[in-house]
């Protein structure tokens, strides 16, 4: 998620929940405001801990559930970098159970939330184990029109969504997405992601992911 667009979030939520001068939900906000200055910058332990400290002020006192779910999910994120995937994978799966109560079982936000737990899974080489959240995720998208939001994102989670298909034995399904995929990609010529997506490192070292490039 870019980090203007987590700012603006952030800032509706504080502003139409009614809780602007709530104590907890500021402070909150403040140290997620400051994870997302420290991811745009790649710094992800300190992202990871600033993270770690909007989620103990949410954890104070009553915060607006979508503010909630969003700060375990950078969170969670986060902690997948630092090769503590456990954490990473409960994190996630909390957000998206918090994400599908407070905006509905499809949205945007839920369909993120998904793909994030297949990129988890997929970037660790547990391929079957990615499949559903990519099958869910894709099909939410398709459902709610927004494919052309962010479209080539959107076909690199297809391809990644075929690529595990194949590996997990799938091959009549993984060949049935290979003609749009191609589609896509001829449309798609020239055009640039929105937004670079930080990949899951598959090996570590010392309780750190080794970095490389994310692909979009």
């Amino acid at each position: 998620m870019r980090t203007g667009y987590k700012a603006a979030v952030i800032l509706a939520l504080l502003f139409t929940s009614g809780c602007a001068k709530d104590f907890n939900t500021s402070n909150t906000a403040r140290y997620h405001d400051a994870g997302s200055r420290a991811e745009a910058s790649r710094d992800f332990p300190q992202a990871e801990e600033y993270y770690g400290q909007a989620l103990v002020w949410a954890g104070t006192e009553r915060v607006p559930a979508s503010l909630l779910s969003l700060t375990m999910y950078n969170l969670g994120r986060m902690k997948g970098h630092a090769c503590k995937f456990d954490d990473a994978r409960e994190l996630l799966l909390t957000s998206l159970a918090l994400e599908e109560s407070a905006s509905g079982p499809a949205s945007a936000q839920v369909s993120r939330r998904l793909f994030e737990l297949a990129r988890l899974y997929y970037d660790r080489r547990l391929y079957a184990e990615s499949v559903p959240y990519y099958a869910q995720g894709v099909a939410m998208v398709r459902r709610l029109k927004l494919e052309e939001d962010e479209p080539v994102t959107f076909t690199e989670a297809l391809q990644d969504y075929a690529n595990a298909l194949r590996e997990a034995g799938d091959q009549r399904q993984a060949d049935g997405l290979r003609g749009e995929i191609t589609a896509r990609r001829n449309q798609e010529v020239g055009l640039r992601p929105r937004y670079l997506i930080a990949r899951y490192s598959p090996t570590c070292r010392n309780g750190h992911m080794l970095v490389y490039s994310g692909r979009a």
